[in-house]
């Protein structure tokens, strides 16, 4: 297991909020440090919590999936043909 000296976190860690973040492929590619890319993920979950207790929300209840409301897609039409006047 590799622990950066500077950050204190994992590789792991680093690939995880760099997939998060959107920014896997520059983390890979070298683009970003692990220490750019964890403080950037700490920065968004601050944010992201200041944002609930600002609603009044929990983080827990904050960040729990969203329920699906489930709504006809698709609502069949019936076309009328009518014909060409002569």
């Amino acid at each position: 297991m590799t622990i950066c000296r500077h950050c204190g976190c994992t590789a792991s860690q680093a690939a995880a909020d760099a997939a998060v973040l959107s920014f896997q492929e520059e983390y890979q590619a070298g683009t970003y440090t692990c220490c750019q890319v964890v403080t950037w993920a700490d920065e968004q979950w601050l944010a992201w919590a200041e944002a609930a207790a600002e609603d009044g929300k929990s983080e827990e209840e904050a960040t729990k999936p969203l329920e699906v409301v489930e709504c006809p897609g698709v609502v069949p039409i019936r076309l009328r043909v009518f014909p060409k006047p002569e």
